[in-house]
């Protein structure tokens, strides 16, 4: 195993085809084929799925795929290492409104606290930015992706709701309820789409864009919400409860486009920012 093959394979993960990391790294085809299969050898795992129409990273090549980036750049970064001045990083970031805050701000702050002289503008997501926090479904084939955490969907009510009583709750029973929808929401389609293959009907009595309002206005009892699990789990004023008929999830992170290769200093903090994020929702659903 060398440098050249994991360069070669980071080409590979990004543009997903052999021909496009050829071209992109100057070298033939069956060079890259070659280097790849070194890799697979090497690591006794499979890296890449081929197909008629390029290459599919397995999830052996997404675990391997951030630590090829930090060796690939740890070596690029050694001049730097006696330089006795670290340059600023000006970092923006895109913020979707439907995402729990406290976790974003976790993820921040972890990467603030480990990437010296970092400069973060946090901007809207109709903005262009370096680094999106994002939902798996609004990928690209452009994009490379650093998930964070995976949420569940639930049923959001006030503590004196009738169904508050319950452990599980089935579709049937939210029938003609008021609801608290939220747009835009990761999953409104196939949500619609289930509820409407249910025949089931809920009374939307207000539409709001965040899940902070969509909260606020379950805990004064105006309705019930379809929320994803960690926004709402350190709220003490309303009540959680599971679909026990349908199964709606998440994955949530950060992403940017393939053509941006991310400092060492940044990508390591995205990774202990998911560790950091992990621990702490394990020590939540514990405590719960």
């Amino acid at each position: 195993m060398d440098i050249r093959s994991l360069r070669y394979f980071k080409a590979v993960y990004e543009e997903r085809s052999l021909s496009a990391a050829a071209k992109r790294c100057f070298v033939a085809q069956p060079s890259i084929s070659a280097a790849i299969a070194q890799l697979e050898e090497a690591l006794k795992v499979s890296l890449f799925t081929r197909h008629s129409k390029g290459v599919t990273a397995t999830d052996n090549a997404k675990d391997l795929y951030p630590h090829a980036c930090k060796v690939i750049n740890d070596l690029q970064a050694l001049p730097s290492l006696f330089n006795t001045q670290q340059s600023n990083l000006d970092l923006s970031i895109s913020l979707m409104p439907f995402l729990s805050g406290s976790l974003v701000s976790q993820v921040i702050k972890t990467m603030l606290a480990q990437v010296p002289n970092l400069q973060l503008n946090l901007v809207d997501e109709s903005e262009q930015a370096d680094l999106r926090f994002t939902c798996q479904r609004y990928l690209t084939s452009e994009d490379i992706f650093h998930p964070l955490w995976e949420d569940d969907y639930v049923l959001a009510m006030a503590p004196d709701h009738a169904l508050a009583k319950q452990k599980d709750i089935s579709l049937k029973q939210i029938d003609g309820l008021p609801f608290i929808s939220r747009t835009p929401c990761d999953i409104i389609e196939s949500w619609h789409y289930l509820i409407h293959k249910q025949g089931i009907q809920v009374d939307v009595r207000a539409q709001v864009k965040t899940e902070e309002y969509a909260l606020d206005l379950v805990a004064a009892g105006l309705g019930i919400s379809l929320i994803p699990e960690h926004s709402a789990r350190q709220r003490s004023d309303i009540c959680l409860r599971p679909l026990n008929d349908a199964n709606f999830k998440r994955l949530v992170g950060l992403a940017h486009h393939k053509s941006q290769s991310l400092p060492n200093r940044l990508l390591q903090s995205i990774l202990n920012s998911k560790m950091d994020l992990q621990k702490a929702l394990q020590k939540q659903a514990l405590e719960t």
